[in-house]
Formats: structure tokens, sequence, C-alpha cells
């Protein structure tokens, strides 16, 4: 589940290019304004509205891309800028911060945080990896397994530092197969810890894709489509990208077993499960299971308990305030999560969430959407597969460098426009653009999970580049086939 905030800048360190971006961000947006105003005289369709709207994007992107502030300072300039030019009330714009899939995605981490606090994560990932035995190759898928798993629920870097210390331990169960040379068992003893810590950080990313609450960008493409006519729910974004992110797990093993061979050695991963688990641990798994339940179960079934109000978000309240409200049985009224846990939460992307819903939500109110992607005519005779595959590609390798929510936010609305234009489903080429921007395997800077791997020292960045390239290709491959084919 990919909610860990990135990392921002230094305000006291800032680097050369933040430092431009942070004066160049509002001169570009004031320049494009200008440019675009019929006021000025500019020829085209858009309105003063629309131009007043394209110049903040242009400053948000700029700030966004260049770090110029803190990602959830740029999110909030559209509460702040769009009312003072009359694109809308403060109350239309604001309102995108307190919107149904932020309550989903807080709720989802807080059942995070109660399913760590107990040890639910942990004892479910230790179960895989006593079942996998003594082979290498199925040590390596169980860690892919268990860390994806648990990644479509929660945090993708609270996955990964619980996992570390788990691989960590597991490169010193391997011995050499009876038989074996010396050189070929050293060579796939370092291997198999290079691949056990690249596995934690590819599995946290390719799981965060499997759920809505799983990442960001999931829920960005959700809620434009859910508010553009096309309604995708939990159940209905699992449906198509539960079997993604599996058919990228068993590509992932395979590629990174060829890519770093374990031969001749065999690993003993111990079968301890932990001490029974107690009061707050079932509690918290019994409400952590009706979530689920709900959100699997179809939107349009209704029954005496499940009101025709009740969406998603509404599910994720109602368990967040249970774990936090209801006595545990342990050491008198305390709850399974008390609320200072809720500190861990990754408030400022939850705000990044809100201005990226601002921003599109203006863009389609404005007419720039339709605009922007209008301008995209002379695209029109390319084949919908081509089309497809190169705005997946281009989201892929632009998260290894930029935020994957900030790209999602400003990417979503103009392919949404764009769809009708390149001849692809609106939906189609919505979900597979955020499906790209997550995908991020390539560099230590492209993830917290690849960055917190890679200062574990066990993985260089050559390793990384050469794995993480491969499972590009393969990515965009993936989702542009899929995506074809299903949706």
């Amino acid at each position: 589940m990919n909610t860990s905030e990135p990392i921002e800048p230094d305000p006291e360190r800032l680097p050369l290019a933040s430092r431009v971006g942070l004066v160049l961000g509002p001169l570009m947006g004031a320049a494009v304004t200008m440019l675009m105003h019929p006021a000025m005289g500019a020829r085209g369709s858009l309105s003063a509205e629309a131009s007043l709207t394209l110049g903040l994007l242009a400053w948000m992107a700029i700030w966004w891309m260049l770090e110029a502030a803190p990602l959830a300072v740029t999110a909030l300039l559209p509460a702040i800028l769009l009312p003072l030019a009359g694109v809308g009330s403060f109350r239309d714009n604001a309102c995108h911060y307190a919107d149904s899939v932020i309550f989903l995605f807080a709720g989802g981490g807080v059942l995070a945080l109660a399913l760590e606090r107990h040890g639910l994560t942990e004892r479910f990932t230790r179960m895989l990896l006593g079942i996998a035995g003594r082979s290498p190759v199925r040590v390596v898928a169980a860690v892919f397994a268990g860390t994806a798993a648990v990644s479509a629920f929660m945090s993708n870097a609270a996955v990964t530092s619980m996992m570390i210390p788990i691989v960590a331990g597991l490169a010193g169960t391997v011995r050499g197969a009876a038989g074996a040379e010396a050189g070929v068992v050293r060579r796939s003893g370092a291997n198999f810890a290079t691949v056990t810590m690249l596995c934690v950080a590819y599995a946290s990313t390719v799981g965060g894709t499997a759920t809505v609450i799983g990442s960001p960008p999931n829920a960005i493409a959700a809620k434009w489509l859910s508010d553009n006519g096309h309604s995708v729910d939990f159940l209905k974004w699992a449906s198509f990208a539960t079997p993604l992110a599996g058919l990228m797990a068993a590509l992932s093993v395979i590629a990174l077993v060829r890519l770093f061979p374990l031969q001749d050695i065999e690993c003993e991963p111990g079968r301890d499960r932990g001490p029974p688990l107690r009061v707050p641990a079932w509690i918290t798994l019994v409400i952590f299971a009706l979530a689920v339940g709900c959100w699997i179960t179809p939107s349009d079934w209704r029954a005496p308990w499940r009101p025709a109000s009740m969406s998603d978000g509404t599910i994720a309240a109602i368990a967040a305030v249970l774990l936090m409200a209801l006595p545990s049985g342990a050491r008198g009224w305390s709850p399974c999560l008390p609320w200072r846990e809720t500190q861990r939460l990754p408030w400022g992307v939850y705000i990044l969430f809100g201005g990226g819903l601002a921003l599109a939500d203006a863009m389609q109110r404005t007419g720039l959407s339709v605009a922007i992607g209008q301008s995209f005519a002379g695209l029109g005779g390319t084949h919908a597969l081509l089309a497809l595959a190169a705005v997946v590609a281009v989201m892929v390798f632009a998260s290894e460098i930029a935020s994957n929510t900030a790209l999602t936010a400003t990417a979503v609305p103009i392919v949404g426009a764009l769809a009708p234009v390149l001849g692809v489903p609106v939906e189609r080429l919505v979900m597979a653009t955020a499906l790209g921007a997550s995908l991020a395997f390539m560099l230590p800077v492209g993830t917290p999970p690849n960055a917190m791997v890679y200062a574990t020292g066990r993985v260089s960045q050559r390793q990384m580049i050469r794995a993480g390239f491969l499972l590009d290709l393969i990515s965009i491959i993936v989702i542009t086939l899929m995506a074809h084919a299903w949706l």
C-alpha cells in the first residue's frame, strides 16, 4: 500500500533545482495564463476560467516535479488560488479535501496500523515462509507473495521496514547443497540476499496496485472515473488489478531468479509463528475481515444492515472508529488502536489527494480537460493499443523521478479527456495510467521501498537498475495487454 509520504526537501539545504522551481512555478503559471487568456487576445477555445486553471496546473506541475515546496503545501494551492481567480467558491474547491476516497484511504491506514501493532502482518509473512520449505526459489516467491499481499492494505514503507529484518535473517539460513562447488555456493548466496531484498521493494510496489486503498494513484483514478460516469468501487478495481498484480508478481520472481541464479543452495527459514494471538489481535482481525467483506460486496447489493448510502469510505470510517473506540479487553479499557498511533498516518498524502481532486474538478468544470484532449486530435489515427502502450510507458518511466501521486493527479484529467481522441475507452486509459504511475522499479529514488532496500547495502544501484529496467518493460507490456483485453 503506497501511502508513505515522499521525502521532502530540507528547507535549510534546498537544492538549486528546488530554489529555481520556487520562482519558476508562479512565473510560468502567470505566463501560461496570460498567453492563453482571451482578454490578452489569445486565439482558441479556452475561457478565462480555463486559462487561469491551466496556469495553476503549470505552477503546480513545476513545484511538484522540482520539489520546490513540500508536496502537500503545493496541493493546497487550488483551495487558495481558484476561489481568488473566480473559479468556484472556497466551498466548491475545499470540499475535495474531505472527499469520501480520502476517508477510504485514511480508514485503510488505521486498519493497517492495527494489524501491524498486534503482529498480524508479520505472523502472516512468517507463515508463508514456513510453508516455502528449503527451496530458495520458493522462499523468494513466498517473500514476494507475503509482502505484496500485506502491501495491498498497508503502507508500502511500513511493509518494507517490517520485512527488511525478516529477509536479512533469511540470508543466514542459506546452505550449500550436497556436492556443490564453494564458488557457486558463494555466488548463489550473494544472489539470494540480493533477490530477497529486491523482492521486498518490488513486492511492496506491485501489491499496492491490487486494491483502491493500496496506493494513492489508485484512489485518485477511481474517484475521477466515478465522478465522470464510470463507477469504480473497491470490488471493481480489485477484480482487474488483483489478477494484474498476481501476474506481475509471478513474472517478477521469474525475472529476478533468472537475473540472479540461485544454484546449488538450500535454506531453512524456520517455522516460528510467535506466541498465541491475544484478544486485541482477534478483535482487530474480525474488524478487518468484516471491512474487507463489505468492500468486496457488490455496491448494488442491499441488505437490512447495509443502507444505500454506505460507500467504501463509510465502511473504512466505521472500521477505524471501532478500532479506536471499542475496548480491547486488555489493560482495562484501552482500545485496539490508541489515537496517538494515528500520528504515523501520512496526513500530507491526504492533503495531496485533496489538491489533486480539486485541480481535476476545476479542469473538468472549466472545460480545460476537453480542450487539452482536443488539442491532440492529430493523434486520432494512432492504433488504440499503441496509444495505450505509449501512455503507460510515459507514466512508468516518469514515476522513476516524480512522485507517483502528484504525477497521477496531474495526468488523470488530461488522459481522461484524451481517451476519446485516441479511440481508447476512458476507463481503460485512466486505470492504466494510474497503474503505470505506481510502478517504479529502476532507481533508488523511484519509491521509498527502493530507497530503504538500497540503504541496506545488500543491493547495489547497478543491480537495481538492471533488474528494475527489465521489470519496467514487463510492467508496460502487462498493463497494456491486460487493460486492452480486460477493461
